[in-house]
């Protein structure tokens, strides 16, 4: 059942109901289904209030359109739910996306192609890479407003009360520093590696595209376990099981998420995690002295390599069908998206902008250090997740893996041989589709 509001309210007045309405009875009501972090009910105070803030002008400056929005779990629960009203008629005008759902749902006829209401010029704007990631069949079906980098944040202040001057850039190294870490009780690195979920995952993607491996070839057939792919995907596997072995990583990560590994972050008890620059802005919120005292590092690579920077993040995309209703919605998408509602939306949240005039133009981005450092990173070798039906279910087999060889109970080769065996009966399925 709906509930109806008259203005943005209260947080209190958000609970009421898991569809909020925002605005007057008007002569069209647009649905919109949204994570709860980039709407008004988000967690994180200051997220939920820009977001109120902006509803409110889109609102006002729109009095023919009542905006209902409606929380959308962002994980594989959430794909799964526009899959299932899709096929019961049920779904909304507009719909904020994992930019990785975006070939899944086009597949299943759910998004509607922005080639002719996107104008060129403000294509322009975003980096070529976030086009490309949208882009299926030469037409953009989503716009994506924020990424978040991953890398190994850390304390400046603890690498140089372990005798060090920077963080270590290849393996080797950071093996060495983290045995004289380990001596003093302090663990150097920790990463999710928990089961079936996309950060694991995600984390791992960067040293093995660094190494050269590739997930799918250009048909979009999964080739992660062929040839080279399987060798470097295996040593990738190796160095979780050496770091764990060494005492270098606690087994444990293999049942934590990101969030997870903040309390040991926080209590001095490891030198870096692995980590999404989208939490940033509340890691500093929650321990205020850490806004003077932390950096992000790239993962510590084999001599001679360089990880590769992983794009992807969340975007806004067009579902209706009904000329009128999607005059609507891209109406609204087109607000959200715009270079200063989207600054003031990635300021606030911390994450990243994918736009090259926000990096310009906002004082923050332009000016923060720790901004800065993922700037760098932006600029430098950056690669999406592919955008086929398939790669859930390959990255899903990938970290599944990660418990058995960390806790040395799996070999890498076995675990890569093992991730083949949960991909390809789906990959055969798919195509039978």
């Amino acid at each position: 059942m709906l509930s109806r509001i008259g203005t943005i309210a209260v947080a209190a007045a958000f609970a009421a109901s898991p569809l909020w309405i925002v605005g007057q009875a008007a002569a069209l009501e647009l649905n919109v289904f949204v994570p709860a972090a980039y709407s008004p009910s988000s967690g994180f105070i200051p997220g939920a209030d820009v977001f109120k803030k902006l509803y409110a002008e889109f609102q006002k400056q729109n009095p023919d359109i009542t905006l209902n929005y409606e929380v959308l779990d962002p994980g594989p629960a959430g794909l799964q739910k526009l899959l299932t009203v899709a096929a019961s008629n049920g779904l909304p005008d507009v719909t904020i996306v994992d930019g990785q759902w975006i070939a899944r749902l086009v597949q299943s006829n759910v998004l509607q192609p922005l080639d002719a209401v996107w104008p060129e010029s403000d294509r322009a704007d975003f980096h070529p890479a976030v086009i490309e990631a949208e882009t299926i069949d030469g037409k953009p079906f989503g716009i994506m407003f924020q990424t978040g980098m991953r890398g190994l944040v850390y304390r400046p202040s603890m690498l140089a009360s372990a005798g060090l001057t920077e963080f270590p850039a290849t393996f080797d190294a950071f093996m060495a520093a983290g045995k004289t870490l380990k001596d003093k009780g302090i663990s150097a690195e920790m990463v999710p590696a928990k089961a079936n979920e996309e950060p694991s995952t995600m984390h791992m993607l960067s040293i093995f595209w660094g190494l050269g491996g590739k997930l799918v070839d250009e048909k979009g057939a999964p080739v992660f376990f062929e040839g080279d792919n399987g060798k470097y995907l295996a040593d990738v596997y190796q160095m979780y099981r050496d770091m764990a072995a060494a005492g270098v990583m606690p087994a444990s990560v293999t049942t934590m998420d990101e969030n997870g590994l903040k309390p040991f972050f926080y209590g001095g008890e490891t030198l870096a995690i692995g980590f999404s620059s989208s939490g940033v802005k509340q890691m500093w919120s929650e321990m205020p002295d850490l806004a003077n005292d932390l950096a992000v590092a790239p993962y510590p690579m084999p001599e001679g390599e360089k990880p590769v920077t992983i794009l992807g993040g969340f975007a806004y995309a067009l579902t209706a069908k009904d000329p009128e209703r999607a005059a609507a919605g891209w109406k609204f998408i087109q607000f959200m998206t715009s270079p200063k509602n989207m600054g003031e939306v990635n300021e606030v949240l911390g994450a990243l902008p994918v736009r090259n005039s926000i990096w310009k133009d906002n004082t923050f981005f332009a000016t923060n250090p720790m901004m800065q450092s993922y700037k760098r990173m932006y600029d430098g070798e950056m690669q999406t997740r592919p955008a086929v039906p398939i790669y859930n279910t390959i990255s899903s087999a990938i970290s599944a893996q990660l418990a058995g060889v960390i806790s040395g109970q799996v070999k890498p080769v076995d675990a890569v041989a093992a991730a083949r065996d949960a991909v390809m009966p789906e990959y055969e399925r798919q195509k039978g589709r």
